[in-house]
């Protein structure tokens, strides 16, 4: 009762009556009563929530208690098999497909677990012995074969003393915890009381409730079949609902393979067997019918399995008869056949899998049965299959699904993916499976895939019963591949070893090995035959089934209709696109050619004018001339007057030379005047009247422009901006819509700017620091969106056309959809009736322009019918002439810039009907009766995609709903589409790479044929690849595919592991250069070769390029072929069978569908008439002489030689003949979409010429381990460097040589060389240089791939055709930052700048020097410098008056000045901080020591090496710091050292060398000790260093000290003497600390000699100098050569102790200077003096003159406008090209003169009044 008055009370609340309930309790509300109020109303929506998941947890726990409890019963009966346990397992076995017996097995399941407690106590009572009662059966052995050892290792029989009663219950001692023993059956009891719980719970909840139970087994009461199609939330609640009821049959089938798989047994076999049957029946009615059966049969076999796993009472001690009997039975066969057995006993886990089958097939029963249930079929939805006759045609008649092919909604988009692209998946899948595993069985996986990949669109267009059928059939041979690997399993299990030795290839073929564990396999160790452990299995098998099953459903589905019925609209609309991309081309190719025109004629009216003004000047002067000119006219007059003829012929000459005879070269280009500037005033004003252009709408601000404005003003700024942009974008969008409703086609857009400016805030307000804070973060995430739609703008604009095309086909199968709908029969002839009534229903509606639409320029009227090019109003030409320059002109494909198709097609509101023809005055079913029957590509008003879009005739709601739901997605998926739209538009670059990818990756002849055909056909096909090549590109693939499986069976002998390791590196061994060798992941670059030819398959379908149809010209604008005779003859046949067709075909012979091998059929006809011919002669010669058979023998062979030399001849000219047609079309094209990438063709040479510099050892056969910078600093070239240097330079030569003079025969010769020879080199002449594969050689892989995109981009330009103007630098074509920086990057590269200029001077025709050529350059450089610094201060603008701000200032100014301080400090803080900072550690590799007595013998030598060198540890360095930490000058030179940098010279004692002296010299020692005042003792040290590290690798040192007293020099001569055997002490002879500099000198570290006390402590650990000891050791007279052998001890003397033991070996401590790293040494290596000269000093000068120069350059370089000097050197450039060399040099003379005059460049340069 509290619960449900919980309830209740839970129920009626709200948060209205809780404000209530709070307000009242509190008095007067304030905001923390508002606070209290919102965290009431939490707190009620959280218990909510909290009840409804505990609604939802109970009905789960009731939906799926039985399952879980039978699951749990199962388990733990397999876990413990017993007799006891049996009764257990047939109840709950039983139970699931029977419901009736379900509540009897869960009460008797209780009662009987409570038994099994009961005995398992019993059995632990102490009476109870087991060893008394247990059988013992070592003497009941009766074994007739061989496995007795087996038997006795293995089996219970004799392991240990059988205890029946484990046998019967499970029945065993437990010691002294009895819970482990229990815990199974009491989890039962467990189970059981969860199970009456929820039952009476949920009971409880739905009596108290008033509330019925469900029909079906739903978790989601409100979800039907209703609400499927509503959104993707719907969708996901409806399958959570009916998931197994709408694919409980496919999962009871992928069940039971995975049953096989887990199993691979004589039972799984008997599941295989019942798949196959199931999969027969095929219909689900027929299915059902079986199905009761289906269960019984699995019950039945799991509880007589069970009783196999219990088996015989061990007890009895009687084994089982294939264990006694006399033939053989292997364990592994009895494992198998899953027979009882005491030794290997069956897996009683592999019931568990079985049971999941019952389960699932249980289930499946029941849904069975619901079908039938109307109730059911209501909430639900009925199950019942589709008809397999059934058309899309009649779709909208029957279907009960909506069309979801627009895409309205996230569901659509799910769907679309299902039903449209499944297919495929599942294809590439089924390729994975037959590659993965080498077996027999698997070709026929790739046969089908193959097959499917082939005619799998065609297939998908016929009725569903077509495909199905062969779905089917791959569905069956997939379960029958799964149970012929199980039955198969007899042998890889059972029989392995017998087959290795005799029937290896049968291993091989089918892929046999054993794949589930348990299985003894004795394999033998010496056998040459290799296991296929990695070919096994049916994984891949099982995944492909189910996923085919899958696919199975889609195909039976009703959605997938419409995928059909789109496929076929597109089908229908197959070469539509082709025909919208010819017509945006050639309407390209035309403005282009209108506007050159137009350039040169408005160049040439200029000149003209100028002439004449000249000529009135000249004139002038003629009235004075001077008296020089007078003679010379007086004798002229004189000439005439005498010959009248000869003087006329002189005039006539004079005028076709020159009208000024007397002006050179020289004197024209230095002779420009102020006339010259006379007439641009008048060309303005006649470009003002003809070019009028609308006022634009401003545009909306880009994401830099947004960031740039937040830096100069502030973020507050910027939003506002923002918010502008926004608003103004919305109000247009608004006015479209409502212009649109209104039945407005013309958009005009004008915004008012005092209505923003109004609503604008006070930009002068002061922010406190929180809200620019808060502003700062929201422009952040303002930047963000608008870099987003910025870049997903950029991508849609890269896509443009192939978007807008795709756009309008969608648009057309739609209409065809619609014409579907009615009942009508679909054709293009369906969309050009509706276009032809739609605008006849304009021309009447409003004859005289009241209805307008949007267009180009060109399409202001509609052109007559049958013509491809539109008139043009505001050009003063005839459509001929338009015809004819278009046609005239080159034939390619064109690479749309879109800001110049801007400029020259800007749109236009122009009245449609605005012509006068009779052709379209007429009724609609007039001009149907017309154009019935007429192809698409002949519309009478040809409009390219963008303009079919803007003057949109065709409006659905679907269409538009589609629209709004783009429009509407979050910015990541828009940017996700604009990526898939660009890949998608270049969906043929990505093939090419993948194939190119494929062969650098495979490098073998099968990958070779794709590549070269790729550059010498496809990408020189115009406009684009045939269907041919892609066909035959996918083909091909397939082929190789297919050879290269058959090659990995292993029974060749390359696929040995043995041949392998030893040929896996050969470059030119057979299976390696052909491709086919042994390795994994042999085809993965296949299948995506494969992936993206499909691809790019459906792309051309889907866009209508699959077909292509040339736009057919009329009669009269045909072009006239003035070609020689004998083209014109060679082309006849053409011309006659084919009078339409363009330049867009690949071949050009009189077979158009460019089959070299068609006309077999004529063939064979004519080879007929011959024979017969050939045989009565044969016939008459036999006649008259019949004896002759030697004659008539040779005649035979003759005549069969001619024939073959014939059909050889015949066949060379089939195949020669098409291949010089396509280069010759390509050569002299008939119009031409000119481009020029010979930009990026260069940069692409300039990247592999820097791979060839730094890998040039990758070309060479030992060159790997040279280093170049070696080799060039010993002045040796290597020859491989130098040779691909000399190539590479050399192809770039001749690359622009071609590229200048235009020479299209050239470039495609040499393309093809290029080509060949590459390919040829790379990878057949190349490994064998370098003994290594291609695919080793990464650098070689890399210049490939880098040389395959310039054949690709060379490839496009010979497609398209070299424009008129090559000159101009390329990074000159727009104006931006990123341009201007590359464009003063190329001009820094040494003597790169003054080579182009010299190549193009040489191969261009014009009238200029050398060295006016380069000032040109020059001049245009440094105005296109000018050109990009004036539009971004368009661009990122800067308001007047404003101060510059101080992030501004201090960023800009402040890293300036850090630039400036560190190059003025640079060279002290390099060498402070190279060895501080990245300093190498030095340490020494050998300490010498030496000490001599000046003028004598050295009287020790010593050295330490190795571990008599021993750097400090941190504990020793500290220690050191400590003894000097009182000592500032001291500490100040340790800290400059690391501890590794400091090392403990261990000298010892004895010195290495004896004392070899003179006896003479030794006297005169003596001599010279005893009589001298003073002794020199000399101290010498040698360090030796990596030579690597630093140049000088010795450092050496010395130290003398002076002893004068006597005592020193007496124990010195009486040591000498011998009389002396004690040690003679000499003081500070020794310094402890040394130091090791970089240089040649290593000096003591004086800064440690410090003051110290002289206590005996103090004098060891500080003193600097310290003592030491000498003594002359001596030997026993040396008997074989009489001399004494001496040498010298010397140590050193520890002041701390007395005695002999006072003294030790010699220590130095040697502090190590860190040096320069090796990459740091050519700077360090100079000095701090000699990089303030070099470097330092250098700069200075470059920075000064940056400064000094500004004020001289003000008058060039301060330049307002300079887009008329811009012109006028592109007007140099142009007329150069054309070859009006004459107008070179007059333009040329006017830009020298521009330069010198400083009044016309200050009037040139101004800007506009507009501005």
């Amino acid at each position: 009762m509290e619960q449900s008055q919980y309830y209740v009370v839970y129920r009626s609340s709200s948060t209205y009556a809780s404000v209530k309930f709070w307000n009242a309790l509190l008095g007067k509300p304030n905001k923390w009563n508002l606070v209290i109020d919102k965290l009431a109303s939490l707190l009620l929506q959280l218990l909510e929530n909290f009840h409804k998941t505990q609604v939802l947890a109970w009905r789960i726990l009731e939906l799926h208690i039985l399952k879980i409890v039978s699951t749990w019963v199962i388990c733990i009966t397999l876990q413990e098999v017993s007799l006891m346990n049996y009764p257990l397992f047939v109840l709950w076995v039983f139970a699931l497909p029977y419901p009736k017996l379900r509540p009897r097995a869960s009460k008797i399941c209780t009662v009987w677990s409570c038994v099994m407690v009961i005995c398992k106590m019993m059995y632990q009572l102490k009476f109870v012995r087991p060893h008394n009662y247990s059988s013992n059966c070592m003497q009941n052995r009766s074994y007739y074969h061989d496995s007795l050892d087996e038997l006795l290792q293995k089996s219970v029989l004799y392991i240990a003393p059988v205890d029946p009663a484990d046998w019967c219950g499970g029945l065993r001692k437990c010691g002294d915890n009895v819970l482990p023993c229990l815990k199974n059956h009491l989890t039962i009891l467990a189970l059981m009381i969860i199970e009456v719980t929820v039952h009476h719970h949920q009971l409880f909840y739905r009596t108290q409730n008033q509330l019925t139970p469900p029909v079906t087994g739903i978790i989601f009461d409100t979800i039907t079949r209703e609400h499927l199609d509503d959104g993707l939330l719907s969708c996901i609640k409806y399958f959570i609902n009916y998931s197994f009821y709408k694919f409980g049959l496919e999962v009871c089938l992928i069940v039971a393979v995975n049953v096989i798989k887990h199993r691979m047994d004589f039972y799984a076999l008997l599941h295989g067997c019942w798949v196959i049957y199931l999969l027969h029946r095929r219909r689900r009615k027929a299915v059902a019918e079986v199905w009761p059966r289906y269960c019984s049969f699995l019950a039945s076999v799991m509880t007589f399995q069970y009783l196999l796993c219990i088996g015989l009472p061990p007890a009895f001690c009687k084994d089982y008869l294939w264990r006694t009997s006399r033939w053989t039975i292997h364990s592994n066969l009895i494992k198998w056949l899953y027979l009882p057995d005491f030794a290997k006993k069956p897996d009683a886990s592999f019931l568990l899998y079985d049971f999941l089958l019952l389960l699932f097939a249980s289930l499946q029963w029941q849904v069975f049965k619901d079908e039938n249930k109307a109730c059911v079929r209501i909430e639900a939805g009925d199950n019942v299959e589709i008809s397999r006759e059934l058309d899309p045609a009649a779709l909208s008649q029957y279907s009960p699904v909506p069309n979801f092919i627009h895409c309205r909604s996230y569901l659509d988009m799910a769907k679309v993916v299902v039903f449209g692209y499944h297919f495929w998946f599942v294809l590439c899948l089924i390729f994975i499976t037959g590659t993965t595993r080498i077996n027999i069985f698997c070709l026929g996986y790739l046969m089908a895939c193959f097959y499917f990949m082939l005619f799998g669109s065609s297939l998908l267009l016929k009725p569903v019963k077509t495909i199905l059928r062969l779905w089917d059939y791959l569905i069956l041979y997939t379960a029958l591949v799964i149970v012929m690997k199980n039955l198969l399993a007899i042998g890889a299990c059972a029989y392995l070893d017998k087959l290795l030795r005799n029937h290896c290839w049968l291993i091989q073929t089918f892929g046999m090995f054993c794949t589930i564990p348990g299985y003894d396999l004795a394999l033998p160790e010496d056998e040459k035959c290799e296991l296929p452990e990695n070919e096994a299995g049916i994984v891949w098998d099982a995944i492909s089934f189910t996923f085919l099953l899958v696919q199975r459903r889609v195909f039976m589905s009703y959605y997938f209709l419409y995928v059909v019925a789109d496929l076929k609209a597109a089908k229908i609309l197959a070469s539509r696109g082709a025909e919208l991309f010819e017509v945006k081309l050639k309407k390209v190719v035309a403005l282009r050619l209108e506007e050159e025109k137009k350039s040169l004629q408005a160049m040439r009216r200029q000149m003209e004018l100028i002439k004449l003004k000249q000529k009135k000047f000249d004139n002038l002067k003629q009235k004075t001339p001077s008296p020089e000119e007078t003679a010379v006219d007086q004798s002229a007059k004189e000439q005439q007057l005498l010959d009248p003829e000869e003087g006329g012929k002189k005039e006539n000459e004079d005028k076709k030379i020159w009208w000024q005879p007397w002006v050179t070269h020289t004197s024209m280009i230095r002779a420009g005047s102020y006339y010259l500037f006379e007439t641009d005033s008048e060309e303005e004003e006649e470009q003002g009247h003809t070019e009028k252009k609308k006022e634009e709408s401003p545009k909306k601000k880009t994401a830099f422009q947004l960031a740039y404005e937040a830096w100069m003003s502030s973020s507050k700024s910027a939003l506002r901006t923002r918010k502008q942009d926004e608003t103004r974008e919305q109000r247009k969008k608004e006015e479209q819509e409502q212009l649109r409703l209104a039945g407005e086609v013309k958009l005009e857009f004008h915004e008012e700017k005092g209505e923003i400016s109004g609503t604008e805030e006070n930009p002068d307000e002061s922010e406190s620091i929180i809200e620019r804070i808060i502003n700062t973060i929201k422009f952040t995430w303002v930047f963000v969106q608008a870099l987003l739609d910025d870049t997903t703008e950029a991508l849609n604009s890269l896509c443009k056309n192939n978007l807008d095309i795709a756009n309008v086909l969608r648009i057309e199968r739609c209409m065809l959809w619609r014409e579907i709908n009615k009942g009508k029969e679909a054709s293009p002839d369906t969309i050009l009736h509706y276009y032809n009534r739609k605008k006849s229903q304009q021309v009447q509606a409003n004859p005289y322009g009241g209805n307008k639409m949007k267009g180009t320029q060109e399409d202001q009227q509609i052109p007559r019918r049958g013509t491809q090019l539109p008139h043009e109003s505001s050009i003063s030409r005839t459509p001929d002439e338009v015809a004819e320059e278009i046609n005239g002109d080159e034939a390619g494909e064109k690479r749309e810039d879109e800001d110049s198709i801007k400029e020259a097609a800007p749109e236009m509101t122009t009245p449609f009907p605005s012509y006068e023809t009779k052709d379209y005055a007429v009724s609609p079913s007039a001009e149907r009766s017309k154009e019935a029957g007429r192809p698409l590509n002949e519309v009478p008003a040809i409009m390219t995609a963008s303009e079919l879009l803007l003057n949109r005739m065709f409006h659905d709601n679907e269409l538009e709903q589609s629209d709004k739901f783009y429009q509407s997605l979050p910015r990541s998926l828009k940017l996700g589409f604009a990526l898939y739209n660009a890949m998608v538009s270049k969906s043929e670059m990505l093939c090419y790479f993948v194939i190119i990818l494929n062969h650098m990756v495979s490098a073998s002849v099968l990958t070779l044929v794709l590549p070269i055909l790729i550059f010498l056909w496809a990408m020189l096909s115009i406009p684009r690849p045939t269907k041919f090549f892609w066909m035959m590109a996918i083909v091909y693939t397939e082929i190789t595919v297919v050879v290269k499986y058959f090659a990995q069976f292993g029974f060749f002998p390359w696929t040995t592991k043995l041949y392998c390791g030893i040929n896996a590196e050969e470059p030119f061994v057979l299976p390696n250069i052909v491709g086919i060798e042994k390795k994994d992941g042999y085809v993965h670059f296949d299948l995506v070769q494969l992936l993206a030819l499909f691809f790019h398959r459906s792309i051309l379908k889907c866009h209508g390029l699959w077909d292509s149809k040339s736009v057919n010209v009329s009669d009269t604008k045909k072009r006239r072929f003035s070609r020689s005779p004998k083209n014109q003859e060679s082309r006849g046949d053409l011309q006659e069978d084919e009078p339409g067709l363009g330049a867009w075909h690949l071949f050009r012979h009189h077979n158009p569908s460019g089959s070299i091998f068609r006309g077999r059929k004529t063939a064979s006809v004519n080879r007929g008439k011959t024979q017969k011919k050939e045989a009565r002669k044969k016939w008459k010669l036999f006649r008259k002489n019949p004896i002759n058979k030697k004659k008539l023998l040779k005649q035979k062979m003759k005549q069969l030689i001619l024939k073959a030399k014939k059909l050889v001849i015949k066949i060379a000219l089939q195949i020669y003949r098409p291949i010089r047609q396509f280069f010759y079309d390509i050569i002299h094209p008939e119009y031409s979409p000119v481009c020029d990438v010979y930009a990026l063709m260069f940069l692409v040479d300039v990247i592999n010429f820097i791979i060839v510099i730094f890998g040039y050892w990758a070309f060479g056969k030992h060159s790997a381990a040279a280093d170049i910078t070696e080799s060039l600093s010993e002045d040796q070239v290597p020859e491989a460097f130098l040779v691909m240097l000399l190539i590479q330079f050399g192809t770039m030569i001749v690359d622009r040589a071609i590229y200048l003079r235009k020479t299209m025969f050239g470039k495609c010769v040499f393309q093809v060389v290029l080509v060949f020879g590459i390919h040829f080199w790379m990878f057949f002449i190349l490994p064998g240089v370098t003994e290594r594969r291609f695919n080793r050689n990464h650098v070689a892989q890399l210049w490939y791939l880098v040389k395959c995109v310039y054949f690709g981009l060379s490839a496009y330009q010979i497609k398209c055709g070299y424009p008129n103007r090559v000159l101009g630098n390329f990074l000159t074509k727009s104006y931006n930052f990123v341009n201007l920086f590359l464009f003063q990057g190329f001009r820094m590269v040494p003597f790169l700048t003054e080579l182009r200029a010299v190549m193009d001077w040489v191969w261009t025709d014009t009238t200029l020097s050398l060295s006016s050529w380069i000032c040109v350059e020059d001049l245009y450089a440094n105005v296109f410098i000018m050109k990009c610094l004036r539009e971004s201060e368009k661009k990122y603008p800067q308001p007047s008056g404003q101060k510059k701000k101080m992030i501004v200032k201090y960023g800009i100014g402040g890293c300036i000045v850090f630039i400036l301080v560190c190059i003025v400090w640079f060279p002290l803080l390099l060498m402070s901080l190279v060895k501080s900072v990245a300093g190498v550690t030095n340490q020494p590799l050998d300490v010498s020591v030496t000490i001599t007595i000046s003028g004598y013998e050295s009287l020790f030598t010593m050295s330490a090496q190795q571990r008599n060198l021993i750097p400090f540890s941190p504990a020793a360095y500290n220690e050191l710091a400590n003894q000097y930490a009182l000592h500032p000058s001291a500490m100040q030179f340790i800290v400059n050292y690391s501890p590794e940098d400091i090392v403990l010279a261990k000298i010892k004692s004895n010195a290495s060398l004896l004392w070899s002296i003179s006896p003479a010299s030794r006297e005169a020692m003596m001599d010279e000790l005893s009589s001298s005042t003073a002794v020199y003792i000399n101290f010498h040290w040698t360090i030796l260093r990596n030579a690597s590290l630093v140049k000088n690798v010795e450092a050496s040192g010395k130290y003398t000290v002076r002893y004068e007293e006597k005592e020193i020099r007496e124990q010195i001569v009486q040591m000498l003497n011998g009389t002396r055997k004690e040690p003679i002490l000499l003081p500070g002879v020794v310094p402890r600390y040394l130091r090791a500099t970089a240089g040649a000198e290593a000096r003591t570290a004086h800064r440690l000699q410090v003051a110290h006390s002289d206590k005996p402590q103090d004098v060891d650990k500080m003193a600097f100098f310290r003592n030491i000891t000498i003594k002359l050791q001596q030997l026993a007279l040396n008997s074989s050569s009489g001399q004494v052998t001496e040498w010298w001890v010397i140590q050193e003397w520890n002041p701390t102790c007395s005695g002999n033991a006072c003294s030790k070996n010699m220590e130095l401590i040697i502090y190590n200077d860190k040096v320069s790293p090796s990459s740091l040494g050519f700077l360090a290596g100079y000095g701090i003096v000699g990089l303030y000269m070099s470097v330092v000093l250098v700069i200075g000068k470059f920075i000064r003159e940056f400064f000094n120069g500004i004020s001289r350059s003000i008058m060039f370089e301060e330049l307002p406008n300079v887009d008329r000097i811009l012109k006028l050197c592109m007007d140099i450039f142009l007329v150069r090209e054309i070859g009006e060399l004459e107008l070179e040099e007059q333009l040329f003379a006017k830009l020298i003169f521009l330069y010198r005059s400083p009044e016309t460049m200050i009037k040139w340069t101004r800007e506009s009044k507009k501005q």
